[in-house]
């Protein structure tokens, strides 16, 4: 049972990182580099909230709060010039991202520092101790994705995002306001960022590259996802699963090389990834 449950917090922990990243990409065609930065900012945002007095939770979605600000900024000055350069949009995001964690390093130094848990001890699932600030992130997972879910499905910005993303210059010609949509949709992905890190890091080494391990891994699921939410769910349960078991009985130090392998090998058979679309 204690394999299970390490599978389904690396699961977790993949979805709770791509989130934004997907929402970006799905929507803006936007591969975002600068989101290791943003996780930094939301992080260390936490960090600070918590200083000052903050409770754990509050301080949280303050958090996700500073960098979809942070976002807003960055949509407005650098991103809505480039939506039409994808190259020139990668080669911005990342260089964004190198100023985000200069920044941080300047601003509270390159060591590393310690989130305190909100909540600690465990509790018994099945027969077996498993801590609760890990079983929490499997249910902010949950939530995330079946809140997703149901925004796409039952509402009208869902479907308003259904459209942009399905023919943009249609939407357009009816009066949608996609210039407005893409501003939102960066804010939101860029606060879903700072979200992750705030929310990973009592479980994460805190310094100024944090989530850069993890971010890599977001982007291959992301690719695997085809633009889907289903696929999405698929791809984080894939190399969540494959990335436990490989850690487990083979060695840890190579589990994101084997995820490297197998993202690849399923996009050389299957171009458009783990989407399962109806004909």
């Amino acid at each position: 049972m204690a394999l299970t449950l390490d599978a389904l917090v690396a699961i977790a922990t993949l979805v709770l990182v791509v989130t934004g990243l997907f929402l970006i990409f799905g929507l803006l065609h936007v591969i975002n580099l600068a989101h290791t930065g943003l996780m930094a900012v939301g992080v260390y945002a936490e960090w600070s909230f918590r200083r000052h007095g903050i409770p754990f939770w509050p301080s949280i979605f303050l958090a996700a709060a500073v960098t979809g600000a942070a976002g807003a900024v960055i949509e407005v000055v650098v991103i809505r010039r480039l939506y039409s350069r994808p190259l020139d949009t990668i080669l911005a995001t990342w260089g964004l991202s190198l100023v985000l964690v200069q920044g941080i390093t300047w601003i509270y130094g390159a060591t590393s520092r310690f989130v305190g848990l909100p909540t600690v001890g465990s509790t018994d699932v099945i027969g077996t101790p498993y801590s609760n600030y890990r079983l929490i992130l499997i249910l902010l997972a949950c939530g995330i994705i079946a809140g997703l879910a149901l925004i796409v499905r039952f509402t009208t910005v869902g479907l308003t995002i259904r459209a942009v993303m399905t023919n943009e210059p249609l939407a357009r010609s009816h009066g949608i306001n996609t210039v407005r949509v893409r501003q939102l949709t960066f804010i939101t992905g860029a606060a879903f960022a700072g979200f992750a890190g705030a929310v990973l890091g009592p479980i994460q080494g805190v310094d100024p590259n944090f989530g850069a391990t993890l971010v890599a891994t977001g982007f291959l699921a992301v690719l695997l996802s085809g633009r889907t939410l289903l696929g999405l769910v698929l791809s984080c349960a894939l190399l969540g699963t494959v990335a436990t078991l490989y850690a487990r009985y083979e060695n840890a130090v190579w589990a994101n090389g084997v995820i490297v392998g197998v993202a690849v090998v399923i996009l050389r058979f299957r171009p458009q990834g783990l989407s399962i679309r109806r004909s």
